[in-house]
């Protein structure tokens, strides 16, 4: 098994790693680089630095009370409560009336309302122990689910290139969505009303410029037009909302663009659509709401995590799904292989590396064998020096030609890189090396370039796109 403590060491002290070259780390000292260029391969690759770009960004969006806004002024207690209800529901409505430190207490009142909350917190706990995942819902525990370290504080929410052409969007924390090309004087900013708290991207393969996104409001669904001069786009998203999918944290289209596939912390149903006629389908389940999806690369399988233990993995030719579950936690991350004979992921509670094997829709090889998932590394948290590496993962990522294997951490900054080789049904897996940020930057999210196209040298095999806390973008290639 692999385990972090067979890696070389970390950058030294007042350097950063590059780029990957023949297996060799190639190194700078940090005041010598220069974004993108400081690789000759990357020289075409635009220069992004999200913190600076946001107009009014913050490391915390504070959601200050209302009522510090207002003039303070008197209201009877029936206003006082009608208001209460309009602006902030039926239960806030009931505690201001329960309220004793009120001067306008009413005695009658406030008891008849200590009563009905009473009853709702006794309905709730019976609730909560026969469903307990419904103790967390909304936007506010959005962040748990998602792929991007500290969701909520990070000024990068998520990146995701397009699979046909050279094309990346980034999602920022003020809830815009910038899209980057070999055009570098033109970036289409996509922004609208409903598109708040983004948590998901994904191109529409085979099509120039549709964009899903997933966010608080549903699924939308932007339409770049390439050929356009100007960088906020005429037409509007288009939303696509089903009962209480809401909020969405995972959008994944189909391989071949057909279909579109997207999972809500507040539905147990995965949602198929087909986009083009507005149309959905959903694969009906009685559990846990869905948190992750990926498709498999061939289109033959598509993986769904839900918020407890429990995870799926469809064959999309009937719509028949296997059940999984592991032993504690929930999968926090999934990749598949190119050609959807592994499948690896993570959890939340331990720090191992799992492998489940997809050969011809049996589980391994042999039907002797358990049908389980192997532990294929250690990502246990150790110490290199003064500086800390591994521990719990946050999220994975796996190069198209399945040579390169990405890890970030909850806890610590360095994201680990291995070596894959995959031959048929066997995985060998090794270490390769740790890529650390500037100062204090610690990873929030990657994502390798699906098809670097006429930008990238004959010689580079793949990029991977490094979102840093402090918003800068790195591209690391190996040559």
């Amino acid at each position: 098994m692999a385990a972090l403590d067979t890696f070389p060491n970390l950058p030294q002290p007042g350097e950063i790693s590059i780029c990957e070259r023949n297996g060799r780390i190639c190194t700078l000292p940090i005041n010598e680089v220069d974004a993108s260029s400081s690789c000759n391969q990357l020289a075409g690759y635009p220069e992004i630095n999200i913190g600076r770009e946001l107009f009014h960004h913050a490391a915390v969006h504070l959601r200050e009370n209302h009522r510090t806004l207002m003039v303070p002024v008197n209201e009877t207690l029936i206003k006082r409560i009608t208001r209460t209800f309009f602006e902030e529901g039926a239960v806030e409505a009931l505690n201001e009336a329960a309220n004793i430190d009120s001067h306008q207490y009413n005695p009658i009142v406030g008891s008849l309302s200590r009563y009905l909350l009473t009853l709702i917190g006794v309905g709730n706990r019976v609730k909560f122990f026969f469903k307990p995942h419904l103790k967390e819902q909304g936007v506010h525990c959005v962040g748990k689910y998602t792929q991007t370290k500290d969701w909520s504080k990070s000024a990068i929410r998520c990146i995701r290139w397009h699979s046909n052409c050279f094309k990346v969007a980034i999602a920022a924390s003020d809830d815009s969505i910038r899209v980057y090309s070999d055009e570098p004087t033109i970036v289409p900013v996509l922004k609208s009303g409903l598109q708040k708290s983004v948590t998901s991207l994904a191109w529409r393969p085979l099509t120039a410029g549709e964009l899903a996104v997933g966010c608080q409001n549903g699924t939308l669904v932007w339409n770049v037009d390439p050929n356009s001069l100007i960088t906020r786009p005429l037409s509007q998203a288009i939303q696509l909302r089903y009962g209480n999918h809401f909020p969405v944290t995972s959008v994944e289209w189909s391989p071949n663009g057909c279909l579109l596939a997207t999972a809500s912390i507040n539905d147990s149903d995965v949602l198929i659509w087909d986009v083009d006629q507005n149309r959905q389908v959903p694969l009906r389940r009685v559990g846990p709401p869905c948190a992750l999806l990926k498709w498999c690369p061939t289109g033959s399988r598509l993986c769904s995590t839900t918020v407890s233990n429990v995870f799926r993995v469809w064959q999309t030719d009937k719509w028949t799904p296997d059940r999984w579950t592991v032993n504690h936690g929930t999968i926090q991350s999934v990749v598949w292989s190119r050609t959807g004979s592994h499948l690896l992921f993570v959890t939340t509670d331990d720090c191992f590396l799992y492998s489940l094997g997809f050969v011809e829709d049996e589980v391994f090889t042999s039907t002797m064998m358990p049908k389980s998932a192997l532990p294929i590394a250690d990502l246990s948290k150790i110490s290199i020096g003064e500086a800390e590496v591994g521990g719990h993962p946050q999220a994975l990522a796996w190069c198209p030609q399945n040579q390169y294997l990405a890890v970030t951490f909850k806890e610590t900054p360095a994201i680990a890189i291995f070596n894959t080789v995959l031959h048929r049904c066997q995985l060998n897996i090794t270490p390769l090396c740790f890529i650390t940020g500037i100062g204090i930057e610690s990873a929030s999210c990657i994502s390798f370039q699906e098809n670097p196209g006429r930008r990238s040298s004959d010689k580079m095999k793949t990029v991977l796109t490094i979102g840093w806390s402090s918003g800068r973008i790195q591209y690391f290639p190996f040559v």
